[in-house]
């Protein structure tokens, strides 16, 4: 059997420490308090400027070597024919804060390759749909076609509570919604995007 078409979702634990966590959730919230949101596809939460990876907080700095190894790493596992060398690679990324209400429309990340989101915050909870992120199969002639066959792919979303320290990598061209934070707490996630383009 062929399996035509697919569309991964990578869920990748990092190593990020505590002390680093706690420094970069600091770093934060002073970044929040003293900028304006964005409205971009966020619902009654804060949305950072797009200059993640230009800014010079150590933790930011720090997070952004992370993403950028993890990043690499992860695609150049996907494929032999993938060699990070042979490309240049621009990124860009911001900083989701949703307290309590605050959610994410459903969106892509055009005119990018690859998109990522990690967490650095995530409200413990184990019921509902509270922080989930949802992504949407790209085929709307799924959902019928579905019923009965779980797990190859044909399900017409997938929802996904990555915990702390997690790092999701998926396709830009890939619908993603976040649910409403139904917690008390707020939950902070980093976002970003590659694009990769041939050497000459």
């Amino acid at each position: 059997m062929e399996i035509a078409f697919k569309t991964p979702i990578y869920v990748i634990p990092t190593n990020a420490s505590a002390e680093f966590m706690q420094n970069l959730e600091k770093d934060i919230y002073l970044i929040r308090d003293s900028s304006e949101s964005l409205n971009i596809s966020n619902l009654n939460g804060w949305h950072s400027e797009t200059d993640l990876f230009a800014r010079e907080e150590s933790s930011i700095r720090e997070l952004c070597k992370m993403l950028i190894g993890e990043t690499t790493k992860k695609l150049s596992s996907i494929s032999d024919s993938f060699n990070p060398n042979d490309y240049n690679g621009e990124f860009g990324g911001w900083i989701n804060v949703n307290p309590k209400g605050g959610a994410n429309a459903v969106h892509t990340h055009n005119g990018w390759h690859w998109s990522g989101v990690f967490y650095v915050k995530q409200p413990n909870v184990s019921e509902g749909r509270s922080g989930m992120i949802e992504f949407i199969n790209p085929s709307q002639e799924s959902t019928e076609i579905a019923k009965g066959f779980a797990n190859i792919g044909l399900e017409p979303y997938i929802r996904i509570r990555p915990e702390v320290g997690q790092l999701v990598i998926f396709p830009s061209y890939l619908l993603h919604s976040v649910y409403p934070n139904e917690s008390n707490e707020d939950r902070i996630t980093v976002a970003y995007n590659l694009r990769l383009t041939r050497k000459k």
